[in-house]
C-alpha cells in the first residue's frame, strides 16, 4: 500500500465501474483481481449500481495492484481510460455547458471542478488559483487520506479537461502531496 494512513474514499458506484472499464481498456482486470483481496473480488465480479455511494478501500486497493505492476504512469493511464470512457459520457455535456457559459479554455473547466465532479466523488474540494493565461495551481482536498496512486489516477482523469477544449499541448505536473496524503496540488499549464 503507498499510504499507510490512508483511509477509505467516498465514490460513486458509477465511478467504481468508470475503473472496471478501464481496467478492461487496458487489459488489466484479471491480473488485478486476482491481487486484490477477496472483498474487492467480489465487488468486481458483481458491482454496486451506479448509483450508490460507496465508502470503501475497495478503489486504493485495486490501484496499489495497478501501481506493482505499471507505477504511476499505469496509474495515470488508468484514470484517464475510466474517465475518457464511461464517465466522459456524463463528463462531456456537463463540460459543454460549462465552456459555453464561461469560456472555451481549460481554466473554466478547472475552475469549476466541484460542480464536474460533484456526482462521483464526495469528500473533496477544488481549488484552482491562475497563474496566467495559460497556467494556473488545482489543489485537491480529501477528507481522508490518499495514496499515491488515487493522485496519480486524478493525473490522467484530467487530461479529459484538456482535450474537451481541444488543448493538445495540455500539461498536468505530478502532483505535490501534502498533509499526510489530504491535500494534492499539481500545476497545469496548456
Amino acid at each position: 500500500m503507498d499510504n499507510p494512513k490512508r483511509g477509505h474514499e467516498k465514490f460513486s458506484g458509477s465511478t467504481f465501474r468508470a475503473y472496471l472499464d478501464g481496467l478492461d481498456a487496458m487489459g488489466l482486470r484479471a491480473v488485478v483481481r486476482l491481487m486484490v483481496p477477496p472483498h474487492v473480488q467480489g465487488m468486481m465480479d458483481t458491482p454496486p449500481v451506479p448509483t450508490v455511494w460507496m465508502e470503501s478501500d475497495a478503489l486504493p486497493l485495486i490501484f496499489d495492484a495497478v501501481m506493482k505492476l505499471q507505477g504511476l504512469e499505469g496509474m495515470r493511464a488508468l484514470g484517464y481510460a475510466a474517465t475518457s470512457g464511461t464517465t466522459g459520457r456524463f463528463l462531456k455535456p456537463l463540460m459543454q455547458m460549462m465552456l459555453n457559459k464561461h469560456g472555451r479554455s481549460p481554466a473554466s473547466l478547472f475552475a469549476n471542478m466541484s460542480s464536474l465532479y460533484r456526482s462521483f466523488f464526495q469528500g473533496l474540494e477544488f481549488k484552482y488559483t491562475p497563474e496566467g493565461a495559460r497556467s494556473g495551481m488545482l489543489q485537491i482536498r480529501s477528507n481522508s487520506a490518499m495514496g499515491a496512486s488515487s493522485w496519480a489516477a486524478w493525473e490522467g482523469s484530467l487530461r479529459l479537461l484538456f482535450e474537451e477544449c481541444g488543448v493538445t499541448t495540455g500539461v498536468i505536473s505530478p502532483s505535490h502531496v501534502s498533509e499526510e496524503g489530504r491535500v494534492a496540488t499539481m500545476r497545469v499549464r496548456w
